[in-house]
C-alpha cells in the first residue's frame, strides 16, 4: 500500500506562470494566476507522507529540473509547509479542479456555505 502524489501543481493552476484563459466559456474561466513556483509545489508535496509522485513533463529541460529538484530535496519544516500553504491560499479552490463547488444555505452559522462533491 502506498500514497502516490499526482497533479502536483494542480494542472498548473497553482503556478505563477498560469495565465487564466480569456474565453469566458473555458473550463478555467474565473481562475486567477497562481501564486507558487513549480519547485515550491514539488517540495511541498514531497514533504508530505507520499511514497512517490507522478509528474508530467513537456520537455527535456523540465525532466532535468525534476531530477535536480529530487537530488537536492530536503523535506520542508512545519513552518515552511505552513508558509507555502498560506501563499497558495488565494488560489486554493482552483486547485480542486476535480470537484464541483455548489452553494448551500443549509449549513449552520460560521459555515461558508460552499460544499464540494466529487466530479464523476
Amino acid at each position: 500500500m502506498a500514497i502516490i502524489g499526482m497533479k502536483i501543481p494542480a494542472r498548473g493552476l497553482l503556478l505563477s506562470s498560469w495565465k487564466p484563459p480569456a474565453d469566458p466559456a473555458s473550463r478555467y474561466a474565473g481562475t486567477k494566476p497562481g501564486t507558487l513556483e513549480y519547485p515550491e509545489a514539488l517540495r511541498y508535496v514531497l514533504s508530505l507522507p507520499v511514497s512517490t509522485v507522478i509528474v508530467g513533463v513537456d520537455s527535456i529541460a523540465q525532466l532535468e529540473q525534476n531530477v535536480q529538484l529530487a537530488r537536492a530535496f530536503v523535506p520542508l519544516s512545519d513552518g515552511q509547509m505552513k508558509a507555502l500553504a498560506a501563499k497558495a491560499g488565494p488560489v486554493h479552490r482552483q486547485a480542486l479542479f476535480f470537484r464541483r463547488w455548489t452553494r448551500s444555505s443549509s449549513r449552520g452559522p460560521g459555515h461558508s456555505g460552499w460544499t464540494t462533491t466529487a466530479v464523476p
